[in-house]
């Protein structure tokens, strides 16, 4: 089997009011780990978070997941090809599982978890390793028809990985079908973003985008739970 990015699984999450701490280490220390990366076929992992800052640069009528104010946590695992069937069948069984040992969150929202296909891949990180390089941040852009292109040689982005949604989890956003640009940043993902807004601002004042920096969350820490 060759090692490649088939499928990936995105949860884009908020925690409740006074809850983003104690969402933190859950999500990282347990359901993670435990219903996400434990699954079979996934062979890399990561998360973000959108503090208050990233979120200012969200253009405002881009409301394909919803209110762009919302949404502060991101997970991206990425699957082989051939494996998401079973991972699906796994993760029913793990979630009845934690359920009955009452190891859920119930201070956070799904805006949307979905899994989407790998379409394509590019730059000068392969996209198998880009989550294990340790980069500062990402960019996210969504949209339901003319992705922007986000080409690495020009905008400090090691990989960009295209991915297009194939099934939803679970979401309280229940967007339309829509292709998903995912970009790890070599630097701030803030200024990167910045430097390349005419590319996510007033593309579809229908709100069938989404476009935002992330930074990367700090392991065994609560760093920017206080800044969301």
């Amino acid at each position: 089997m060759t090692v490649e990015v088939g499928t990936a699984i995105v949860s884009y999450i908020e925690p409740h009011p006074g809850q983003a701490a104690a969402f933190n280490r859950w999500y990282e220390r347990d359901h993670f780990p435990a219903t996400v990366k434990a699954g079979p076929g996934v062979f890399s992992a990561a998360r973000f978070v959108a503090t208050r800052e990233c979120k200012a640069l969200r253009p405002a009528d881009g409301r394909l997941f919803g209110d762009p104010a919302r949404g502060s946590y991101l997970a991206v695992a990425w699957v082989l090809p051939g494996k998401q069937a079973e991972w699906d069948e796994w993760v029913a069984r793990e979630m009845e599982t934690i359920a009955a040992q009452g190891r859920l969150f119930a201070g956070r929202d799904h805006v949307h978890t979905a899994v989407y296909e790998c379409v394509s891949r590019s730059g000068v990180v392969d996209a198998t390793v880009a989550l294990e390089c340790g980069f500062p941040g990402a960019i996210v852009v969504a949209a339901e028809s003319n992705l922007p292109r986000l080409e690495s040689r020009d905008s400090d982005t090691a990989a960009v990985i295209e991915l297009q949604l194939t099934r939803t989890i679970v979401s309280q956003a229940e967007p339309a079908p829509h292709d998903l640009l995912f970009a790890l940043c070599e630097r701030d993902p803030l200024a990167t973003f910045a430097a390349r807004r005419e590319l996510f601002d007033g593309r579809d004042a229908a709100g069938g985008t989404f476009a935002s920096p992330f930074l990367a969350t700090i392991p065994g820490t609560d760093t920017y739970a206080d800044e969301l």
